[in-house]
Protein backbone atom coordinates (compact mmCIF):
# COMPACT_ATOMS: atom_id res chain seq x y z
CA UNK A 1 0.00 0.00 0.00
CA UNK A 2 1.43 3.37 -0.90
CA UNK A 3 1.43 6.16 1.72
CA UNK A 4 -1.76 7.58 0.16
CA UNK A 5 -3.49 4.42 1.41
CA UNK A 6 -2.27 4.72 4.97
CA UNK A 7 -5.07 4.82 7.52
CA UNK A 8 -6.10 8.02 9.18
CA UNK A 9 -6.35 8.43 12.94
CA UNK A 10 -10.13 7.95 12.86
CA UNK A 11 -9.75 4.79 10.79
CA UNK A 12 -7.22 3.42 13.28
CA UNK A 13 -9.64 4.12 16.11
CA UNK A 14 -12.37 2.20 14.23
CA UNK A 15 -10.08 -0.74 13.40
CA UNK A 16 -6.81 -0.82 15.32
CA UNK A 17 -5.36 -3.61 13.16
CA UNK A 18 -5.02 -1.28 10.16
CA UNK A 19 -1.53 0.15 10.91
CA UNK A 20 0.07 -3.25 11.45
CA UNK A 21 -1.54 -4.55 8.26
CA UNK A 22 -0.11 -1.58 6.33
CA UNK A 23 3.32 -2.24 7.87
CA UNK A 24 3.10 -5.96 7.07
CA UNK A 25 2.05 -5.19 3.48
CA UNK A 26 5.03 -2.84 3.08
CA UNK A 27 7.44 -5.41 4.52
CA UNK A 28 6.07 -8.11 2.22
CA UNK A 29 6.41 -5.82 -0.80
CA UNK A 30 10.02 -4.98 0.02
CA UNK A 31 10.81 -8.64 0.70
CA UNK A 32 9.41 -9.73 -2.67
CA UNK A 33 11.17 -6.91 -4.55
CA UNK A 34 14.48 -7.64 -2.84
CA UNK A 35 14.30 -11.35 -3.62
CA UNK A 36 13.34 -10.58 -7.23
CA UNK A 37 16.35 -8.25 -7.47
CA UNK A 38 18.64 -10.89 -6.00
CA UNK A 39 17.23 -13.62 -8.27
CA UNK A 40 16.28 -11.84 -11.52
CA UNK A 41 15.05 -15.00 -13.25
CA UNK A 42 12.42 -15.86 -10.63
CA UNK A 43 9.50 -14.45 -12.58
CA UNK A 44 10.71 -15.94 -15.85
CA UNK A 45 11.28 -19.36 -14.26
CA UNK A 46 7.81 -19.28 -12.70
CA UNK A 47 6.06 -18.43 -15.97
CA UNK A 48 7.81 -20.99 -18.16
CA UNK A 49 8.74 -23.60 -15.58
CA UNK A 50 12.38 -24.34 -14.92
CA UNK A 51 13.93 -27.04 -17.11
CA UNK A 52 15.91 -28.29 -14.13
CA UNK A 53 15.23 -28.07 -10.44
CA UNK A 54 16.19 -24.68 -9.07
CA UNK A 55 19.02 -24.37 -6.57
CA UNK A 56 17.59 -24.51 -3.03
CA UNK A 57 18.12 -20.81 -2.31
CA UNK A 58 16.38 -19.78 -5.53
CA UNK A 59 13.53 -22.25 -5.01
CA UNK A 60 12.97 -20.92 -1.50
CA UNK A 61 13.09 -17.33 -2.76
CA UNK A 62 10.45 -18.18 -5.38
CA UNK A 63 8.24 -19.72 -2.69
CA UNK A 64 8.63 -16.69 -0.43
CA UNK A 65 7.66 -14.35 -3.29
CA UNK A 66 4.57 -16.43 -4.08
CA UNK A 67 3.54 -16.52 -0.43
CA UNK A 68 4.23 -12.80 0.04
CA UNK A 69 2.04 -11.91 -2.96
CA UNK A 70 -0.69 -14.24 -1.70
CA UNK A 71 -0.60 -12.71 1.77
CA UNK A 72 -0.71 -9.22 0.25
CA UNK A 73 -3.88 -10.17 -1.64
CA UNK A 74 -5.41 -11.45 1.60
CA UNK A 75 -4.46 -8.23 3.41
CA UNK A 76 -6.06 -6.22 0.62
CA UNK A 77 -9.24 -8.27 0.97
CA UNK A 78 -9.27 -7.85 4.74
CA UNK A 79 -8.81 -4.08 4.42
CA UNK A 80 -11.63 -3.96 1.86
CA UNK A 81 -13.84 -5.82 4.33
CA UNK A 82 -12.94 -3.29 7.04
CA UNK A 83 -13.86 -0.46 4.70
CA UNK A 84 -17.19 -2.17 4.00
CA UNK A 85 -17.92 -2.78 7.68
CA UNK A 86 -16.99 0.73 8.80
CA UNK A 87 -18.28 2.52 5.72
CA UNK A 88 -15.02 4.34 5.07
CA UNK A 89 -12.36 4.39 2.41
CA UNK A 90 -8.76 5.39 3.02
CA UNK A 91 -8.66 7.66 -0.06
CA UNK A 92 -11.90 9.47 0.89
CA UNK A 93 -11.09 10.44 4.46
CA UNK A 94 -10.13 14.10 4.90
CA UNK A 95 -8.63 13.97 8.43
CA UNK A 96 -5.34 12.51 7.21
CA UNK A 97 -2.53 13.02 9.79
Amino acid sequence: MPPASWPTVSQIVMASERPILVALDAALEMTARTLEAEHPTLEEDASRGAAEPLPPCQALAASIVILARTLQALIEGYCAALEHIHGDRVEDDEDRD
